[in-house]
């Protein structure tokens, strides 16, 4: 039986949002860096440029089917000044990142160096499918609005597809 915040006892609710709302996993794809862990000064991001720095693919989806995109970023702002760098998911497998044209946007502050400037960003998005797909590739970029922002890592990017 379904129970609410209330504590009571609902057959009836248990068995529509069981009937309903099933929901299965039937693809998971990962991205890491190797070794996992925080590096300084790992990989510098160039000012205002889009720099891919993970990717996933999955093999096959369908329409109706949903992707949950998952993410972990760890950055570092070695200026003087904070920065702002824009995070952005694109879908499919674009030669050119056009701004606009992405599924997911962040905008994330980094404090400047020595105050608060070692951050761990996270990222959540669910993309719902409409049109079957092979080999359908979900792109996470950074682009900083100036220089000394590090990827310093971890990073973890995550798909995993769902069928309704």
């Amino acid at each position: 039986m379904g129970r609410h915040c209330s504590g009571h006892y609902d057959k009836e609710w248990n068995d529509h949002s069981q009937r309903n709302n099933q929901a299965s996993f039937v693809d998971f794809e990962f991205y890491t860096l190797d070794p996992n862990v925080s590096i300084d000064n790992r990989f510098e991001l160039p000012e205002d440029v889009q720099t891919p720095v993970a990717s996933v693919t999955l093999n096959e989806v369908k329409k109706g089917n949903l992707v949950w995109l998952n993410g972990v970023f760890g950055l570092d702002n070695d200026d003087n000044n904070f920065r702002e760098v824009l995070m952005r998911i694109y879908k499919g497998s674009p030669t050119v990142f056009i701004p606009g044209q992405e599924i997911y946007l962040a905008r994330i502050e980094i404090d400047d160096a020595g105050n608060d400037d070692q951050v761990v960003e996270p990222l959540a998005h669910v993309d719902v499918i409409n049109f079957n797909e092979r080999n359908l590739t979900y792109t996470v970029t950074l682009q900083p609005d100036g220089d000394d922002v590090f990827l310093n890592g971890p990073v973890t990017f995550t798909a995993v597809l769902v069928k309704k």
